[in-house]
């Protein structure tokens, strides 16, 4: 008798991409600057919690491309979305699109869900800054969404994400940040309404250039986010 020995199997196109981009986001950990306290907690939180939704989806097996793509069949309309924050010496207002949840996978009692979100924010800076005192970028970010049922058909939340962005100034108020290239990483705590049309929760965004070009002085926005998809 011969006994075979299989070869391992080997992970999915589409598992292999995800996680090749959850190798990607955790090298985005690089410190961006010396940072301390609240801002570095939120920024791990941020890039951990999206690596480990990533892995989550890709080890499951989840339509992750399908959502990213063109979202759930008869329910893929887009909504709006709006974002004010600060950072210390910066204030950011955004609006963006965003297109309804799509469903990824289950665990236990919590569901995930991607909603792809394309933004356009403006930056202003203290008049007393050193470089430009206005600024804006693009940035697209498949926002994830862990939802957990709760009274009334309400639902609670943790929202991660990164992505990339385009910064139309390098230097802003006083921090240099190496390149108009940049990378925004998203950690959130919200709720959405039963019907699922409306969200609002507390929103941190980090954005750095993973040190590609020095020096790259981080920005840590922390606010609020309120949602409406039809």
């Amino acid at each position: 008798m011969h006994s075979t020995i299989s070869a391992p199997r080997r992970p999915r196109p589409a598992t292999r991409a995800i996680l090749a981009a959850a190798v990607l986001a955790l090298a985005a950990a690089v410190p961006a600057h010396a940072e301390t306290g609240t801002g570095s907690a939120l920024k791990n939180t941020a890039i951990a919690g999206t690596i480990a939704t990533w892995t989550v989806a890709a080890l499951k097996g989840a339509p992750f491309f399908g959502c990213l793509g063109h979202g759930t069949p008869g329910n893929d309309g887009w909504g709006a979305r709006a974002f004010a924050a600060k950072d210390g010496e910066l204030s950011t207002e955004s609006i963006g699109a965003e297109r309804h949840e799509c469903k990824l996978t289950e665990v236990g009692p919590f569901s995930l869900d991607m909603s792809p979100l394309l933004s356009a924010s403006s930056w202003q800076a203290k008049s007393d800054s050193l470089y430009s005192h206005s600024a804006w970028d693009v940035a697209f970010v498949p926002m994830m969404h862990w939802r957990y049922p709760v009274s009334s058909g309400a639902r609670l939340d943790l929202e991660f994400g990164i992505g990339p962005a385009y910064l139309s100034e390098s230097r802003i108020g006083d921090r240099q940040k190496g390149s108009n290239f940049q990378f925004s990483d998203h950690f959130g705590v919200g709720i959405s309404s039963a019907d699922g049309h409306w969200r609002a929760g507390f929103a941190f965004r980090h954005v750095s250039n993973l040190s590609i070009k020095t020096p790259n002085n981080a920005v840590d926005f922390k606010g609020i986010a309120i949602e409406y998809t039809p």
